[in-house]
């Protein structure tokens, strides 16, 4: 008796050993700013199962955590997975968890016909004035990038409107804009709320190209993209180059300051990074440098977030800390803010000294061939050198055109995963369910070295 039951057992643990074979599991490294819903697509499966393989009670997942992913036989890809009920300790979130109500077809079999000919509308300000410097040679990239997809053999109509000229109601509600497969423009976020709320049910896509506040609007409207990265993503950037196990991290800002510096702390206090607070007025004086000398000669390394953009103080404070590094040979690895790549009186010795870090959202770096191809016929046709707008009207332009492309009018299934080489701007969209907009979260992050040279990280 005692041995059939050992040999029931036995035979149950072979059963169950063999049904985990049959079951193979994908091991995955969450990245930067993935959700569980992001990832569930790009394994086509469902995100509850993953968050049931993993024990996950919420769909909470953070960066560097390691999920198991269901590796589906080939006949299950073929089949909208059944929604099934959840377990009883598992938190259901809507957003995260709703099953895909239609099969997502791969993006590789999209084939354009001859009868495939996109319209691409463009709503930019041209009349002239203080706030509309620019826009003209945003078109001019723009055409460049048309011109471009035209030798790669896309056929496409594309549309012009001068946003000050045209009455917007009139504009919006027009036949000739409701045609369009993607809209770029208008230009500022206002501008954009009025035109999303005339394209809420409709498939056209709108791309907000230039203003980063447009990005208060990709929760409300699932075809919208927004362009330019915020200034939380941008400093989010930085955390992959922070090494708190090596270096002691400081937080340096100005005494009162309440814009950056409390974001700065909220996001390493998110993400469990440990750093020391050090504030000042900008008053004080010397009395600063010998503070900071006393604080920092402890360490055998010092990380440093200024968390400012009040160019006074950065000026200050740069100071500050390059007079420690070059008298008193204390380390020191700084990191700043994308606007300190517009300031003008910081020392760019000290710059180089410190090797400093930025975020930004566009860089255009001079010794890659596609730039220099770029700068030369945009002076052969237009007699002029290209500014950051030139550069980004290229961009936006081509990265759509490739998308409409490659993918055909439904893209936003496979936009996470369009890599193109591009000038100024790194494009990597997301969105956090199928209710959002997309935003692109690819930042540009420039180091300056010793030999004042400054490379792309």
């Amino acid at each position: 008796m005692k041995i059939r039951k050992l040999l029931s057992v036995v035979l149950l643990f072979l059963c169950l050993g063999l049904l985990a074979q049959d079951q193979q599991y994908i091991r995955h490294k969450v990245r930067w700013m993935e959700t569980l819903y992001s990832i569930a697509r790009k394994y086509k499966t469902d995100p509850k199962e993953i968050a049931l393989l993993n024990n996950l009670t919420t769909g909470e997942i953070s960066r560097g955590q390691i999920l198991l992913i269901p590796q589906q036989k080939e006949e299950e890809k073929k089949h909208v997975m059944e929604e099934t009920a959840p377990r009883s300790d598992t938190v259901l979130f809507e957003d995260l968890f709703r099953p895909q109500q239609k099969e997502i077809p791969p993006c590789r079999e999209f084939v354009p016909t001859s009868a495939y000919n996109p319209i691409i509308s463009v709503l930019l300000p041209f009349k002239e004035s203080d706030r509309n410097t620019g826009f003209i040679e945003f078109y001019q990239g723009l055409l460049l990038a048309v011109e471009k997809m035209k030798e790669e053999g896309m056929q496409a109509v594309l549309q012009v409107f001068d946003w000050d000229e045209d009455n917007p109601d009139a504009l919006l509600s027009s036949d000739l804009l409701g045609k369009s497969q993607v809209i770029i423009g208008p230009v500022y976020a206002n501008d954009i709320g009025s035109t999303l709320a005339y394209f809420r049910n409709s498939p056209t896509k709108i791309v907000s190209p230039l203003d980063s506040k447009s990005n208060v609007w990709v929760s409300s409207f699932s075809n919208f993209f927004q362009v330019q990265p915020g200034p939380e993503v941008q400093q989010e950037a930085l955390l992959k180059y922070l090494d708190p196990h090596r270096a002691a991290l400081w937080v340096i800002s100005e005494e009162g300051e309440q814009q950056v510096a409390p974001g700065i702390r909220k996001l390493l206090d998110n993400h469990l990074i440990p750093y020391r607070n050090f504030s000042y007025d900008v008053l004080e004086g010397r009395i600063v440098t010998e503070q900071l000398k006393t604080l920092l000669e402890v360490h055998p390394a010092n990380q440093i977030i200024i968390a400012s953009e009040n160019e006074a103080f950065v000026s200050d404070a740069v100071r500050n800390l390059h007079l420690l590094l070059a008298y008193e040979n204390i380390p020191i690895e700084l990191f700043g803010m994308s606007r300190w790549h517009g300031f003008r009186t910081l020392d760019l010795t000290a710059l180089h000294q410190l090797q400093v870090v930025l975020p930004l959202s566009a860089y255009v770096d001079y010794s890659q061939p596609i730039v220099n191809e770029f700068v030369a016929t945009y002076r052969r046709l237009y007699h002029s050198e290209p500014t950051p707008f030139s550069f980004q009207g290229y961009d936006v332009a081509y990265y759509f055109l490739q998308a409409l492309f490659l993918y055909g009018p439904h893209f936003e299934d496979c936009i996470e995963s369009l890599r193109l080489p591009s000038l100024q701007t790194h494009f990597s969209f997301v969105r956090k369910s199928p209710e959002h907009g997309f935003s692109n979260t690819g930042v540009r992050v420039i180091h300056y070295l010793p030999n004042f040279s400054i490379s792309l990280k």
